[in-house]
């Protein structure tokens, strides 16, 4: 049995006996900007389920998205796979359809846990790389989840730049991230985590440890971008408080 439960869309549920309960910032301890290691990857289900509103929803509707656009031989590209969330989501939703997703994270403990979470998974081709760098080519689908935000803010227009490039005309980019949001958003995420358990200290442990990695952009920001990258559409399709997700096609959204 794995170790964590995961539904038909590819959500991961924590396992309550095996999964790891994130307390990175239970303490005091002093710690470095935020990182994508071993310790965050023990922990990340549990971080990430209780860190951001809307998660699981997001999630499932993501492998439609990408079920809708990724033809028989068609591929996706899950950029910052993270523990391939994303990617199993998207094999879950085409089902037995023959494609290819190309799951890129630079973490190798990422990589190494998503592996062990996608056991023996042929349509799937794992890379350990730079998204800003790694080869792009004949992109059906391509999947940014939460991780433009942690790219230099100089490197985000080259590398919305390149996925375009690499578009097929009926392909889609899902781009979800933090958003800029005004005082009332802010503060009711903020109770999303205390209702979650995290206490004040972990609540702004981690945001101090985020604070020199982690560059958000409002809603406008992103739209221009993308406009500015080459997509002839683009939408703002899913939101839950300070947290987004876009579409963008390379013309015109289908009909």
């Amino acid at each position: 049995m794995r170790d964590r439960d995961q539904d038909a869309a590819g959500a991961e549920r924590p396992d309550p006996q095996t999964a790891g309960k994130d307390t990175l910032y239970a303490h005091p301890r002093g710690r470095a900007d935020f990182a994508f290691d071993h310790a965050v990857a023990a922990v990340f289900p549990d971080m990430i389920r209780r860190s951001v509103p809307g998660y699981e929803t997001a999630l499932a509707l993501t492998g439609l998205v990408a079920a809708r656009h990724l033809p028989a031989g068609g591929r996706c590209y899950d950029l910052g796979c993270s523990l391939g969330a994303v990617t199993r989501a998207v094999l879950s939703a085409v089902g037995d359809r023959d494609c290819e997703v190309v799951a890129v994270d630079a973490s190798a403990a990422m990589l190494s846990r998503a592996k062990a979470l996608a056991g023996p998974a042929p349509r799937i081709r794992w890379q350990q790389a730079d998204v800003r760098s790694v080869p792009l080519a004949r992109a059906d689908v391509t999947v940014l989840a939460y991780t433009m935000q942690f790219l230099p803010p100089a490197d985000r227009l080259p590398l919305l730049a390149r996925i375009r490039a690499a578009t097929t005309d009926g392909g889609v980019l899902v781009l979800t991230e933090k958003l800029v949001a005004d005082g009332y958003f802010e503060a009711l995420h903020l109770d999303f985590k205390r209702a979650n358990g995290y206490s004040e200290l972990e609540i702004a442990g981690k945001r101090a440890a985020l604070e020199n990695v982690m560059r958000i952009d409002a809603e406008e920001t992103h739209l221009a971008r993308l406009e500015d990258a080459g997509f002839g559409d683009a939408a703002l399709w899913f939101r839950c408080l300070n947290w987004g997700s876009f579409l963008a096609w390379p013309h015109r959204r289908p009909g």
